[in-house]
């Protein structure tokens, strides 16, 4: 009897055959499991992007403060990819100090420099710090207001 049980077991260190069924099984799960995930991944991920695009206000001006520093006044928009496009561009620069050591800020509108860029930015949003909205009584917004009157 001893022999026939053993025999019964099959070759020394195989698994009977109801553990390999079992496992397979798990596998099954898992790769369920995953696929389940991935696809509630993709759908929240989908539904985040569309809030994303939303938080900007259409013709509106916006300030955008980049990594570099540097703050740009203009009109944003959701762009391709990784992109905003911003356009009506301003940004701020600072004068020379004078005798009394004084430090004038103007508003500068983009194109007026000497290699004469085109008034629109594509901005890597991977540098955005953060957006604001601007309000239209803001000094900034009167400033812009005020140039393209005078023009």
């Amino acid at each position: 009897m001893a022999i026939e049980s053993k025999m019964a077991r099959g070759p020394i260190g195989a698994r009977p055959m109801q553990e390999d069924k079992k496992k397979g099984w798990w596998w099954v799960v898992i790769a369920i499991l995953a696929v389940v995930a991935v696809a509630i991944g993709v759908y929240f991920g989908g539904w985040a992007n569309d809030g994303e695009d939303e938080a900007i206000a259409s013709g509106e001006y916006q300030a955008v403060f980049l990594d570099n520093g540097q703050v740009y006044f203009g009109k944003l928009e959701s762009g391709r990819g990784d992109f905003y496009s911003l356009t009506d561009v301003y940004y701020l620069q600072a004068g020379a100090a004078g005798i009394d050591q004084t430090v004038s800020i103007a508003l500068t509108k983009l194109g007026q420099e000497a290699h004469g860029p085109e008034d629109r930015m594509e901005i890597n949003v991977s540098h955005i710090l953060f957006i604001e909205d601007m309000k239209n009584d803001s000094k900034v917004v009167q400033a812009i207001q005020q140039y393209k009157s005078s023009k």
